[in-house]
């Protein structure tokens, strides 16, 4: 049986839980469900989690101190170890964001047919959690997308272990609820080794069949209707009412969404055989995800080239096949590219003849997916298993007028951070620093993370209205607040490292709708005080 490999070889490490209590799909003896939350939990660690950086390769070989602060304040909330079954480790393969629910697929890296569909609740941001598990035992889930309570998904099925099928490369849909499967696995057969993408039009459902190439056009009904031969079919996209399909051949074709006829062509150069590319769209806009070469970002429906953007940096170690763009990923002006043993890199659109490259996000391991969507960001990372992510935006800060941000500005310093004893400073924006050292006065209003360390010296004052993250797991970061000091906040506040609250030291909510989340240690002094309305989640100041 031939097997279409799909990503860059990267064999996970960590090994995850097998659920307990786990049942088989009534219909489909080799689909197995599991809803044993509290197993499928265990592979949630907050290992490694925290501020994160952005670096700018810039100044990688540079001095520290020369670097500006950061514009995008990001968390690493948590890890998860890839999902095993009958000892075979799975490596996330696509994700899709809808809501209050990410559901995120995988596949068994080399010979052999295993697969999982996995369901996360993210209505709370700072954890996560898996409600429901769908595993294959003779499929590959390539690729999945969700629409109106259903998955639609891209599978690749072992056809001499699985006699439910006659085709290789499998059509499959399941609805969805509340974070829950609620209805069988239906499947329609597409001509095909694999399966290899999935995207919803305003009408169909438009499935990618690799190798020998063929895009389908399914109805509601799962009956294809029309289709296209395309050699090399790694990606399918719908937006700005057209359909991308990427060849690793022949480059992108843009068809009409419901004849398949040909609106135009974008050559790009051949690609890495067998390896998985992605695509994304805004507004008159294409992303493509081109191997070696980058990401592309062409105008809709012109096809003309915008700018190609080049894989940042090329590490020492890592093999040159291994620095590859496998996946892109775009949402609100930033584009995230998944560059394999490269990393995750990101780009700010805001201004497109003027295009920002922010740098790369301190994660380990080897990225091969990436999405994000709002506040959210799921990345596929090698041996780091899957890392989830929250974006600290301005605009979305928790801001009122409980401190004011009047005369405030924003900030062009470097990434640390110091208000001398006889200093006044007003910021606002978003900013992450290494380090920040308060004698003064500081009102901060906005998304302000802090990697490192934070010392708020005797008699300072520190006013934070918005978001504010602090310090990573374990990692011996602490935020002292000393004799005479005050931090007043309105927001939100999240500790990864440890809380020093020397006495005489103060803390002040002032407003409503507060809360701060602590993981790291708190050490209080004598004659600590504690005032305001909050929720304190994690029970850490009493």
């Amino acid at each position: 049986m031939k097997k279409i490999l799909l990503g860059i070889a990267v064999i996970f490490a960590a090994i995850g839980c097998q659920p307990e209590g786990e049942s088989p799909n009534i219909s489909d003896q080799n689909i197995v469900i599991s809803t044993d939350t509290q197993a499928l939990n265990a592979r949630i660690s907050l290992d490694g989690a925290g501020v994160v950086d952005v670096i700018d390769p810039a100044f990688v070989n540079n001095r520290i101190l020369e670097a500006p602060a950061g514009k995008l304040p990001l968390m690493l909330v948590s890890q998860v170890e890839p999902p095993t079954y009958d000892g075979k480790i799975l490596k996330a393969t696509h994700i899709d964001l809808e809501g209050e629910f990410a559901y995120v697929s995988y596949n068994k890296e080399g010979p052999g047919f295993y697969g999982a569909i996995e369901i996360y609740n993210i209505a709370n941001p700072l954890k996560p959690q898996i409600t429901a598990q769908a595993i294959f035992k003779t499929a590959d889930i390539n690729s999945l997308s969700y629409k109106a309570g259903i998955l639609y998904i891209a599978a690749a099925y072992d056809i001499d272990r699985d006699n439910s099928v006659s085709t290789a490369a499998q059509f499959l849909a399941v609805n969805v609820s509340g974070g829950n499967f609620t209805s069988e696995f239906r499947k329609s057969n597409i001509e095909g080794y694999a399966a290899t993408d999935v995207t919803n039009t305003d009408t169909h459902t438009a499935v990618a069949s690799g190798a020998n190439g063929l895009i389908g056009l399914f109805n509601s009904s799962m009956q294809l209707e029309t289709e296209l031969s395309i050699p090399d079919l790694r990606a399918a996209k719908y937006g700005n009412n057209l359909l991308a399909a990427l060849s690793g051949r022949e480059g992108i074709y843009l068809l009409n969404p419901q004849t398949l006829n040909s609106i135009g062509r974008i050559a790009i150069p051949e690609d890495i055989p067998e390896s998985k590319r992605t695509m994304d769209m805004g507004n008159e806009l294409l992303f493509v995800s081109e191997g070696l070469n980058g990401a592309g970002i062409y105008r809709l429906p012109s096809g003309d080239l915008v700018e190609k953007i080049e894989i940042p940096i090329n590490p020492e170690g890592v093999l040159s096949q291994d620095i590859v763009t496998n996946a892109v990923s775009y949402d609100q002006n930033l584009l995230l590219m998944a560059n394999g043993g490269a990393g995750v890199s990101i780009a700010d659109l805001n201004d497109l003849s003027n295009i920002e490259k922010l740098g790369i996000i301190s994660l380990s391991g080897s990225s091969n997916f990436v999405k994000i969507k709002k506040n959210h960001l799921f990345v596929a990372n090698g041996a780091g298993g899957l890392q989830i992510l929250n974006l600290a935006k301005e605009e979305d800060a928790p801001t009122d007028n409980s401190i004011s941000c009047e005369g405030t500005s924003k900030y062009t310093g470097n990434q640390n951070l110091n208000v001398n004893s006889n200093q006044s400073m007003a910021i606002s924006g978003s900013n992450a620093f290494k380090n920040v050292n308060i004698g003064g006065d500081l009102v901060y209003c906005g998304s302000m993370s802090v990697e490192n360390s934070l010392n708020l010296n005797s008699g300072g004052l520190f006013e934070m209205n918005g978001s504010f993250a602090f310090g990573q797991y374990r990692k011996n970061n602490t935020l002292s607040i000393n004799s005479g000091a005050v931090f007043r906040v309105h927001g939100s506040v999240v500790f990864y490292g440890d809380l020093n609250l020397n006495s005489g030291a103060t803390i002040e909510f002032v407003g409503e709708g507060n809360s701060i989340t602590i993981y790291g240690e708190v050490r209080k002094g004598n004659n600590v005080t504690i005032t305001g309305n909050f929720n304190d989640t994690e029970g850490k100041l009493n």
